[in-house]
């Protein structure tokens, strides 16, 4: 049984399967600048790292569309796409059970933080978290995963990474986990994959919540 006593949990792919409001903007854009997606699957990866990141490296956009690109896209996502999102089964059961053995529960997620915590208010999940930590909206000062790690450690007042476990889907969670001095737990639910999270250096892999559970507490 593990003794992390700060869970950090990444959003996209780990709380939330928010595919259909994201893929959906990205349509959105795509519809905008005329821009023909023949495989999208492609808009997979696309979920997790940063949006500006995703856009020069999928859509071609170079940094003078780059602002307005982002607008449309928030067009069509702060309307409506950010609510079409599902929590993924055995999330909250393992919330609860985290909470209820005293663990303090974080988000750090490469998403804007204001529309991270509009998500979780909306589906009543927000004083499930003990800090909901994300990216500024302009994406400039606080992006990339290891950053919003240490905004959420010096938020929440955390001194010592050795208690802190941080779990996510993508092998931007690990990297990010391991540049800022945390262990690592790699999930199997969401959108990246069991070989490129071992590839990145997880420290623990887990295939359910109910898996991380068992890891975390021994049930």
């Amino acid at each position: 049984m593990l003794k992390h006593t700060d869970i950090f949990f990444d959003f996209d792919g780990t709380l939330f399967d928010t595919s259909e409001g994201v893929f959906k903007s990205f349509d959105y854009v795509a519809d905008f600048y005329g821009i023909t997606v023949e495989d999208k699957s492609i808009y997979n990866t696309m979920i997790g790292p940063p949006l500006l990141e995703s856009f020069t490296r999928v859509f071609g956009f170079t940094n003078d569309v780059l602002p307005a690109a982002m607008a449309k896209y928030r067009e069509y996502y702060t309307s409506q796409g950010m609510f079409e999102c599902q929590v993924y089964e055995g999330v909250i059961d393992l919330i609860k059970a985290l909470k209820k053995a005293g663990k303090r529960i974080l988000v750090a997620t490469s998403k804007p933080e204001i529309y991270a915590r509009q998500i979780l208010e909306r589906k009543s999940m927000l004083e499930l978290f003990d800090f909901v930590g994300g990216s500024d909206l302009e994406e400039k000062v606080r992006v990339n995963k290891v950053d919003v790690i240490r905004y959420v450690l010096q938020s929440a007042g955390i001194k010592d990474t050795a208690s802190c476990l941080m779990i996510g889907d993508t092998h931007f969670d690990i990297q990010g986990a391991n540049k800022a001095g945390l262990e690592s737990l790699g999930i199997l639910w969401g959108f990246g994959t069991e070989q490129t999270l071992k590839a990145s250096g997880a420290t623990y892999i887990a295939a359910t919540p109910a898996d991380v559970q068992t890891l975390l507490l021994g049930e």
